[in-house]
């Protein structure tokens, strides 16, 4: 059986190992699947991304060379989807 999208980027996402080739594309669709509106995050490349429904949102800067989430990144968002109640 296949899983849903949400289901596969959540379980994808909090991974152990935690994942070394979870993309900010990856994220933008959790993020999306998960009521989250993305937007500007401050100045440069910073991104946010905003929780209508609890008013939360998490910020950091873009991962670059590269578009792959750096760890620290993942471990900010598997925090902040627990935080909204999506984990």
């Amino acid at each position: 059986m296949k899983m849903p999208k949400k289901e596969y980027l959540l379980e994808w996402v909090t991974r152990k190992p935690i994942p070394k080739n979870f993309t900010i594309t990856d994220l933008d669709a959790l993020m999306a699947k998960c009521g989250c509106q993305k937007r500007q995050g401050g100045r440069g490349s910073g991104i946010a991304y905003y929780n209508e429904r609890t008013g939360r949102i998490l910020q950091f800067d873009a991962p670059h060379p590269g578009n792959e989430l750096k760890i620290y990144q993942i471990k900010k968002v598997i925090t902040y989807l627990k935080d909204i109640g999506e984990i």
